[in-house]
Parts: structure tokens; C-alpha cells; sequence
């Protein structure tokens, strides 16, 4: 990494690389960071490391603990309870939101795409994790653009994002069922969004979290 940099584009960098390292575990839950030894690595100085990690603390991915250090934020049940039932009451406000703004044309082609994945059977582990995370994004991700709203479309992003650290846990254990329950509940919402039905599409969209978060806890207990 460039010490020439522009210092907010360097924290930005920095932000980025850690907070991949932690929902990916390559900073694992509860780890310590070492600044010093990051800063000798990145061939930086402090200030921006602990200006990422500021960020990342506030984001609920790091927790400072006073005289110790800052640490990678344990994963919990808790914790993901917490996030699920944040995200259930968000995401509804997001559909509610979204709904009359989204084109018929990108509905249409959203239907067409759930249909071609359908199809994409037997597929390899790799291709069933890429799968969830395009169903996702496609779905997730249009609701946010079009809600009107973008703290809201913010603060939802950022609670998604934690869910990944309990993701990246689960998906190899991930089988052709549980491809086929995400297909099924993202198809309805789709339907639902595509019919105009703005209450029947925010109850499935509603219904999926609810067992998105079944899914996720069960492999955790």
C-alpha cells in the first residue's frame, strides 16, 4: 500500500481491506488487532488504520476494549437475532417504499433471471454460494435502489453485511433444499412486486427474513 496516498483515500483502502478480512474470517471472530503490526505490514502509519477501525467499530464489526485493544466483534445468537429482527422491521419499510417506483421492465427481468437459476442444477458448492449471493443482491439490492431513501438504504446495507460473518459459517453446509426455499421465497416476493400487490409482497418479503433467520440460527445452535 502507497504511503503517498491521499490520507482519505488510504482510510478508505484500509476500511475496505479489513472489513473484507472480517466478514470473510480471515480476521477471525475475536481476534485482536494489531495496529502496529498492521501499520508495518501496510507500510503506514497509524492514523488511518485506527480511523478504519473507528468506522468499523460503528459499524458493529469491532469492539473496543478499554486498556486491551480493538477486537474483532464476537459472533452470537444475539446478535443475530438482533440483526434479523432490525432487518424484518427495515426491510419492510424499504418494500413498502420501493414497490410502485420499481420499472415493470426490471421486474420483468428479474422473473426472467429466477427462472434461468432455476435451471442451474447440479450445480457445485462454489456455484450454489454464487447463486444465494446473486438471488440476493438482485432482489435485495433493487429494493434498496428504489426506496427512496438513502439512509434507510444504508443502514439496511450495513445490517446485510453482518449477516455475512454468519453466512460465510453455513455456506458449506448448504444443500440443494435450502437452494431451492431461497428460490422459492425470493420468486414470490418477485410475483408479488410484478402484480403490484404492495402488502402481499411485503408479507412474503416479510416471510422469507423470518425464515432466512430460522435457516441461519439452525446452524448455530
Amino acid at each position: 500500500m502507497k504511503k503517498s496516498l491521499n490520507r482519505y483515500v488510504l482510510t478508505d483502502e484500509i476500511y475496505a481491506l479489513l472489513k473484507e478480512q472480517i466478514l470473510n474470517h480471515h480476521i477471525a471472530p475475536g481476534d485482536k488487532i494489531n495496529i502496529d503490526q498492521l501499520a508495518r505490514e501496510l507500510e503506514v502509519s497509524n492514523i488511518p488504520i485506527r480511523e478504519a477501525l473507528s468506522r468499523l467499530t460503528a459499524e458493529g464489526l469491532v469492539n473496543m476494549v478499554p486498556f486491551k485493544g480493538m477486537y474483532a466483534t464476537e459472533m452470537s445468537l444475539q446478535e443475530l437475532d438482533e440483526i434479523f429482527e432490525i432487518r424484518m422491521e427495515l426491510e419492510c419499510l424499504a418494500i413498502r417504499k420501493a414497490a410502485p417506483n420499481i420499472p415493470d421492465s426490471l421486474l420483468v427481468d428479474l422473473k426472467a433471471d429466477m427462472k434461468r437459476w432455476s435451471n442451474r442444477k447440479p450445480m457445485e458448492m462454489e456455484e450454489k454460494i454464487n447463486l444465494i449471493a446473486e438471488m440476493n443482491q438482485s432482489l435485495h439490492g433493487l429494493i434498496l435502489d428504489f426506496c427512496a431513501n438513502h439512509s434507510l438504504k444504508n443502514l439496511i446495507a450495513m445490517y446485510i453485511q453482518r449477516i455475512q460473518r454468519y453466512l460465510s459459517v453455513i455456506q458449506k453446509g448448504m444443500d440443494q433444499q435450502v437452494i431451492e426455499e431461497e428460490w422459492n421465497e425470493h420468486m414470490l416476493v418477485v410475483s408479488c412486486l410484478a402484480a403490484r400487490n404492495v402488502e402481499e409482497a411485503e408479507q412474503a418479503l416479510l416471510q422469507h427474513l423470518s425464515n432466512s433467520h430460522v435457516r441461519t440460527r439452525s446452524f448455530f445452535i
